[in-house]
C-alpha cells in the first residue's frame, strides 16, 4: 500500500514538473540550436523520464521517438532480469562549438545510440546481458590477422563486455574480458551480484584488447547503477547500510528520494576524411583543428592519426608531441550532447533543490576538471539582481549561447569563458568515488576525473540565475595528456550551461570551516531522516557516513608486496613507442602475477617520469595507503590534505584511506595500495585506463587461485624445476630437443605425484 501511494505521489509530482517545464507565454525561447542541445538525462527513474519527455526535439516524430528510445533505461526495477545490447553502427549529429553547427557522425554504438542505456540492478540480483555484435567483417582484413601483434591495435570490429567496478566473477560468462565476440556472433553474459555488494554508480564498456579504445571512443559505454535498500541499524558503524536510504528530501509530510541526474562524460574523437581509404582527418590549414565540410560524415578509422600522440602541427607548438584529442579541437560531451543546457533548454532546477549527480568518466582522451560557477551577467551587458526571474534566465541563456557561438577560435573562446564564467563557485559535496561510499562527505571546488572514474556528488544552486559547468584549466602534468615534450597547460572548456529558476534561496551561513553549501545540504538531509538509527543519525550532523561506507579488510598481515611500473619507452625511428608494465608488453597467454584467495597484498604501482597513466584493476578494489611524489616523499600531510609540494594540484589530497578501483598515476609518482582477493578465483586484468595505452600493450593478466591450489603449486614447484633441469641435461647428452624432453618428464612427474 505504501509503495502504491509513493508511486501515485511521484506520478503527480512528475506531472507538475511537466507543467513547470512548459515555456512561459510571451517569453523569448531558446534558439533551435539550444533546443537541440537540451540535456538528456540517462537516469532511469521516473523524474528523468518526465524531464526527457517534456523536451521538444527538432525534426520529425521519428527523431523524437529515437531520442526517447536512446534515453530509455534497461531493468529500472533493479531485480534479476535480462537485457540486450546490440553492437551496431549509428548515425547521429554532434554540436561543434568551433563552427556553431552540427556535424554528422557514424560511430560504433550500443543499440544505435550515442551512449549506452543505463542499467540498474540490486545487490543479490543477477543481471543477464545478451551482447549481439552486428558490425560487419573487419576491414581491411590485414588489420585482423590470425596471430596479431598485441602491442598494436587490431580487429576493430571484434568486441566483448566489461562491468567496470562490479565485484563479480571474472570467469566463464561473467566479467570475463578474455572472451571475444566476433562480428555476426552473440555472447550471453550473467553477472551475479553478491548480497552485500555496495550500492553506487558503476559503468560498462567494450574491453577487448586491441579494439577497446576505438570502441569506447565511439561511444560504446553505459552507466550501471546498483540501487540498495539496506537501512542503517542501531549501533552500525561498519558500512553495512546503503547510502541510497538517506539521500532523501522532505516534500510536505513525505520523505522522497533526492532528484538524481546521470552524467556520462565521453570524448568522441571523430574526423572527416578526403576519401574512403584515408586515415588522416581533414584539418584547417591555419589552426590545424579538424574540420568536417558540409555533407561529410565523421568517423574514427584508426589509432595512428586518431587516438594517439603525434607531432603537433598547430602554430606555436613546434617540437611538441601532443594528443590528437587536443589537436583535434573536439569537445567532451555529456550523455551524447556537446555543451548541453541543463536540465533542458526550457526547464529549470529550482534554487535550493538538492540534486545527486552521478558523474561517470566514460571517455579515454582527456582529464575532466568539473567546476560549477555562477555566470557573470555583466559580461553579457545584462543586470544581475542576484535572484533572476524565469524570463531573465531565458534572456541570459540566449545571450551566453550567442556570445560563445561568436567565439570561433580557442583564444576567443577562452576569453569569453573567463569573463562570463567568473562568479561564485558552487561547492560539490562528494560522498562516493568509483561507486564506493566514503567515510564522510568532502567539499570540492574542482572535481578532477580521469578515464574510468565515477564521482557521486550533492549539489544545490544558491539562488536563481545562469551557471557554467566547466572543465577547468589545469597544469598539463595533472592530466592524462602529459608527456615531457607536450604542451604545459590544459585549457578551460564549457561542459554545460545550467538554468536555475525560483525556489529557496540558500542562507549565507557557515559552520566552522565548512561552507554554506555544506551547512545547507547537511540541514536538508537531517530534516529528511528524522527516524534514522543511532549512531548514524548523530553522524549525519557532521556528514559522517560510517554506517554507509563499505569496509575493505586490509588491516591484517600483508602476504606479498607487488611492484609494478607503467612505462612508455621510445624507440629509434621508425619503430613504434613501447607501452609496457615493468618492462613487458601484454601477452594473452602470460600471467603477470598470481595471488591467493583471501590474501592481503600491497601493490606499489608507479609511472615513469616520461608520461602519466591511469591504473585500473578488475574484480577487487583497493584501499589507498599512501601516494609518494617523484622525490619518494608522501604527498599527504596527515590532516586530510596535501603537503605544500603539491601546489595547486589537489586531486590526491582527500584520498588517503579511500577505496577505489581506478586512479590517476602522475608521472614519477607511486601509488601504495592494499587489496584483498575476496570471493572469486580466476583470471582478470590490470591495465592503463588510457585505453589506447592498453591496446598498445599496457596490460597484464592477474590470476587468483585458492589456498589449496597455491599450496600444491608450492609443493610441486621444486620437483618441476628439478625435472626440467634433468630434462635439459639428458637432452644435451642425447642431442635431442630439450624443451620437449623436459615437458614430457614434467607431465610424467605430475601424474605420478597426483597418484600419491
Amino acid at each position: 500500500m505504501k509503495a502504491h501511494i509513493g508511486m501515485v505521489v511521484r506520478a503527480g509530482l512528475a506531472m507538475l514538473l511537466t507543467l513547470v517545464l512548459v515555456p512561459t507565454p510571451g517569453v523569448a525561447q531558446s534558439t533551435t540550436s539550444l533546443t537541440a542541445r537540451s540535456f538528456s538525462d540517462l537516469s532511469d527513474d521516473t523524474d528523468a523520464s518526465t524531464d526527457n519527455s517534456a523536451v521538444s526535439t527538432p525534426g520529425s516524430l521519428s527523431s523524437m521517438l529515437q531520442r526517447l528510445k536512446c534515453l530509455q533505461g534497461l531493468n529500472p526495477s533493479g531485480n534479476s532480469g535480462s537485457v540486450t545490447l546490440k553492437v551496431q553502427k549509428a548515425n547521429y549529429r554532434l554540436y561543434n562549438p568551433s563552427t556553431d553547427s552540427f556535424d554528422t557522425v557514424s560511430m560504433r554504438s550500443y543499440n544505435g545510440c550515442p551512449s549506452g542505456p543505463t542499467i540498474s540492478i540490486k545487490p543479490g540480483a543477477t543481471l543477464k546481458v545478451s551482447l549481439r555484435n552486428t558490425l560487419g567483417a573487419n576491414d581491411p582484413p590485414s588489420n585482423c590477422p590470425d596471430n596479431p601483434d598485441h602491442s598494436t591495435p587490431h580487429c576493430y570490429n571484434n568486441t566483448n563486455l566489461h562491468t567496470h567496478g562490479f565485484h563479480v566473477s571474472p570467469s566463464g560468462n561473467a566479467d570475463n574480458v578474455l572472451l571475444t565476440v566476433l562480428p555476426g556472433k552473440s555472447q550471453d553474459y550473467s553477472f551475479k551480484l553478491p548480497a552485500d555488494h555496495p550500492s553506487g554508480t558503476f559503468w560498462y564498456h567494450a574491453h577487448l584488447h586491441g579494439s577497446t579504445a576505438i570502441d569506447v571512443a565511439s561511444g560504446m559505454a553505459g552507466v550501471l547503477i546498483v540501487r540498495g535498500s539496506r537501512q542503517a541499524k542501531p549501533g552500525m558503524t561498519n558500512g553495512g547500510a546503503d547510502i541510497d536510504t538517506i539521500l532523501r528530501r522532505r516534500v510536505l509530510f513525505l520523505s522522497l528520494p533526492l532528484r538524481e541526474h546521470v552524467m556520462l562524460f565521453q570524448q568522441i574523437e571523430y574526423g572527416c576524411f578526403s576519401n574512403a581509404t584515408s586515415d588522416v582527418p581533414l584539418a584547417d590549414p591555419t589552426t590545424a583543428e579538424w574540420v568536417c565540410p558540409q555533407g561529410s560524415v565523421g568517423e574514427i578509422r584508426g589509432y595512428n592519426n586518431q587516438l594517439g600522440f603525434i607531432p603537433d602541427p598547430r602554430p606555436g607548438h613546434t617540437g611538441q608531441l601532443n594528443s590528437t584529442w587536443i589537436i583535434s579541437g573536439r569537445y567532451t560531451q555529456i550523455n551524447g550532447v556537446v555543451q548541453p543546457v541543463f536540465p533542458s533548454a526550457i526547464g529549470y532546477v529550482p534554487a535550493g533543490d538538492v540534486r545527486r549527480l552521478r558523474m561517470v568518466h566514460g571517455g579515454n582522451r582527456d582529464t575532466i576538471n568539473v567546476k560549477i560557477v555562477r555566470a557573470n551577467l555583466s559580461a553579457l551587458g545584462l543586470a544581475d539582481s542576484g535572484s533572476l526571474s524565469a524570463a531573465q534566465v531565458n534572456t541570459a541563456t540566449n545571450a551566453a549561447a550567442s556570445a560563445l557561438a561568436r567565439a570561433h577560435t580557442k583564444p576567443s573562446q577562452t576569453t569569453t569563458l573567463d569573463s562570463l564564467c567568473s562568479g561564485e563557485v558552487v561547492k560539490q559535496l562528494e560522498f562516493a568515488e568509483d561507486g564506493i561510499t566514503m567515510s564522510s562527505m568532502i567539499e570540492k571546488d574542482v572535481n578532477s576525473m580521469n578515464p574510468g572514474y565515477r564521482s557521486d556528488v550533492l549539489v544545490a544552486f544558491p539562488r536563481p540565475g545562469l551557471y557554467c559547468i566547466l572543465d577547468e584549466a589545469a597544469d598539463a602534468s595533472a592530466t592524462i595528456n602529459f608527456r615531457t615534450n607536450s604542451t604545459k597547460v590544459k585549457d578551460r572548456r564549457l561542459l554545460s550551461l545550467a538554468r536555475v529558476g525560483p525556489g529557496v534561496n540558500m542562507p549565507n551561513t557557515t559552520v566552522g570551516n565548512h561552507s554554506k553549501y555544506w551547512q545547507y545540504i547537511r540541514d536538508q538531509l537531517v530534516a529528511a531522516n528524522p527516524t534514522l538509527a543511532q549512531p548514524a543519525k548523530s553522524d549525519l550532523q557532521s556528514l559522517s557516513l560510517r554506517a554507509f561506507a563499505p569496509t575493505t579488510p586490509v588491516d591484517g598481515t600483508v602476504a606479498n608486496v607487488v611492484e609494478k611500473q607503467f612505462q612508455i619507452v621510445p624507440q629509434p625511428f621508425p619503430a613504434p613507442v613501447l607501452f609496457l608494465i615493468s618492462g613487458k608488453a601484454y601477452k594473452p597467454d602470460e600471467i603477470g602475477y598470481t595471488g591467493v584467495l583471501g590474501n592481503i597484498d600491497q601493490w606499489n604501482v608507479s609511472a615513469s617520469a616520461l608520461a602519466t597513466h591511469v591504473f585500473h584493476i578488475h574484480t577487487n578494489p583497493f584501499r589507498i595507503m599512501d601516494i609518494k611524489n617523484g622525490a619518494g616523499k608522501s604527498i599527504f600531510n596527515g590532516n586530510g590534505g596535501c603537503i605544500p609540494d603539491e601546489g595547486a594540484d589537489t586531486q590526491y589530497c582527500n584520498l588517503q584511506g579511500v577505496t577505489r578501483d581506478t586512479l590517476f598515476l602522475k608521472a614519477g609518482y607511486t601509488l601504495q595500495m592494499r587489496t584483498v582477493y575476496q570471493d572469486f578465483t580466476g583470471d582478470f586484468v590490470m591495465h592503463c585506463h588510457i585505453l589506447d595505452h592498453e591496446d598498445r600493450g599496457m596490460m597484464e593478466n592477474v590470476r587468483i587461485v585458492s589456498p589449496a591450489t597455491a599450496y600444491l603449486r608450492g609443493v610441486t614447484a621444486p620437483i618441476t624445476a628439478m625435472t626440467k633441469d634433468a630434462g635439459r641435461w639428458f637432452a644435451k647428452l642425447a642431442g635431442r630437443d630439450e624443451t620437449k624432453v623436459a615437458l614430457a618428464a614434467s607431465l610424467c612427474t605430475s601424474k605420478d605425484y597426483a597418484k600419491r
